[in-house]
C-alpha cells in the first residue's frame, strides 16, 4: 500500500516537474510601441542596425509603452549584454540594482559583458539608459516609466530577434541625432529552472521507493 502510494507521489511530482519545466518557456518579450519608427543610416556598433527599427521618443514614453515581459508561468531569467557604444556624452545602460555599463571612463565596459536578474512577473523590463555627463545632456530614460526630461531628441530604438530576444538601442539627447549608437544591448530571456527543492523532492520519492523495493526483497 505504501509502495503504491509512493509510486503515485513520484508520478504526480514528476508530472509537476514536466509541466513547469514546460510552461516556463512560455516567457517571451513584447514590445508595446507607440507607432513611431525611425530609419537608422549611421549606426556604428553594427551596420545590421541601419534600418527602419521602431522607437519611443522621451515626450512619448509613458508607464504603458516600452518592453514587455510576459511570463504568465512564472519568473524567468533576463539577460543583458552589452554591445557597444559610440557617443561623444558619458552613457550608462543599467538593470535596475545591477551594476551598469559605462561607455567611456575608468570602469567602462567590454563588449559582451553580461548583467542577469530574475523578473518574477510580467510587466515592463526594470532597466534603464541615462547620460551623466556633460551637464547640458544629463537624463534617464525609463523601460518601465518616464524619460527625464520628456525630449522628443531623447529615444531608445528596439529590434526583435525572436521572441525572447531584443537588441535594444539608446540614441541620447543631442539633438538632431539619430544614429542609435550611444549605447547598444541586447536583451534575452530564458526560463528559471525548477528550484532545487522540487529536484529533491523528486529524488526523495525516487530513493523511497528503491528502498522500499531493497526491504521486499530482503
Amino acid at each position: 500500500m505504501v509502495t503504491k502510494m509512493l509510486k503515485k507521489l513520484f508520478v504526480y511530482a514528476a508530472s509537476a516537474f514536466i509541466l513547469t519545466a514546460s510552461s516556463s518557456f512560455a516567457a517571451t518579450l513584447n514590445f508595446v510601441g507607440t507607432g513611431q519608427v525611425s530609419d537608422v543610416t549611421r549606426n556604428d556598433i553594427d551596420a545590421s542596425f541601419n534600418t527602419e527599427i521602431d522607437i519611443i521618443t522621451g515626450d512619448q514614453k509613458t508607464r504603458h509603452n516600452g518592453l514587455f515581459l510576459d511570463a504568465a508561468s512564472g519568473p524567468a531569467r533576463v539577460t543583458y549584454t552589452y554591445l557597444g557604444a559610440e557617443a561623444g556624452n558619458r552613457n550608462f545602460g543599467l538593470a535596475i540594482g545591477e551594476r551598469p555599463f559605462f561607455n567611456r571612463g575608468p570602469r567602462a565596459s567590454t563588449v559582451g559583458e553580461q548583467v542577469s536578474v530574475i523578473q518574477e512577473s510580467s510587466g515592463l523590463l526594470d532597466f534603464a539608459f541615462g547620460t551623466y555627463a556633460p551637464l547640458r545632456a544629463i537624463g534617464l530614460f525609463l523601460n518601465n516609466g518616464l524619460a527625464f526630461p520628456g525630449s522628443s531628441n531623447f529615444a531608445m530604438g528596439f529590434i526583435q530577434i525572436d521572441v525572447n530576444s531584443f537588441y535594444v538601442l539608446f540614441d541620447d539627447i543631442a539633438a538632431g541625432d539619430r544614429d542609435f549608437d550611444d549605447m547598444a544591448v541586447r536583451i534575452d530571456v530564458a526560463p528559471v529552472p525548477l528550484p532545487a527543492g522540487g529536484l529533491l523532492l523528486l529524488s526523495a520519492l525516487a530513493g523511497g521507493l528503491i528502498m522500499r523495493r531493497r526491504t521486499k526483497i530482503a
